[in-house]
């Protein structure tokens, strides 16, 4: 896990070679914020900001919804309604959000947010960036079944993650036991 930022580079440089030749643009001026500004300015770099609920509420969670709101099929009164995107501002909406979840895994396994550091936790969130490094390469390629992939590999990983972090009641239809789940799903838990 030491390399992580290792690897997804290989593999967004792999995967995107489009976005890995764009060359990284230098800050020319230090951020100012307006004198009147509700929101003060970061004085130590890499530090949380939000909670792990906010990123969840702001980000993680709007990212998959309109990653989701643009693949697969579902089934309506009018049969089946594929959602794949079919014009450019539609597979920039897909790569967009797959950017933000490739991000928002980064951002639950740092100081502060992760649950249990030696855990699951990091699994699910690796898992997550994962996913959306298949979406943004899926978005790329304009690739319909790789989408739909990416989408699924997406809800996957905050499936599992739910299933073990978020509290429910004792009589909730939601508890259950991912492996369980997974296995008669037919995927290996890993």
């Amino acid at each position: 896990m030491r390399h992580l930022p290792i690897v997804i580079a290989a593999v967004l440089a792999s995967a995107l070679p489009a976005l890995a030749q764009t060359p990284a643009s230098k800050p020319t001026a230090k951020p100012t914020v307006a004198p009147n500004s509700a929101i003060a300015p970061i004085l130590a770099p890499g530090r949380t900001l939000l909670s792990t609920k906010e990123v969840m509420r702001h980000i993680v969670n709007p990212a998959a919804e309109t990653f989701w709101a643009h693949s697969g099929v579902v089934d309506d009164e009018k049969g089946a309604n594929d959602r794949t995107p079919t014009d450019e501002a539609n597979w920039k909406l897909s790569m967009d959000s797959a950017a933000q979840l490739v991000e928002a895994g980064n951002l639950l396994q740092m100081e502060g947010r992760a649950r249990d550091p030696n855990g699951p936790w990091m699994k699910y969130a690796l898992q997550l960036t994962n996913a959306g490094v298949r979406g943004m390469a899926a978005a790329l390629a304009k690739d319909h079944d790789k989408t739909f992939d990416a989408g699924s590999a997406m809800y996957d990983s905050c499936y599992a993650c739910h299933g073990k972090y978020i509290v429910r009641p004792k009589d909730s239809l939601y508890r259950h036991d991912i492996d369980k789940d997974l296995e008669a799903a037919g995927k290996t838990p890993k």
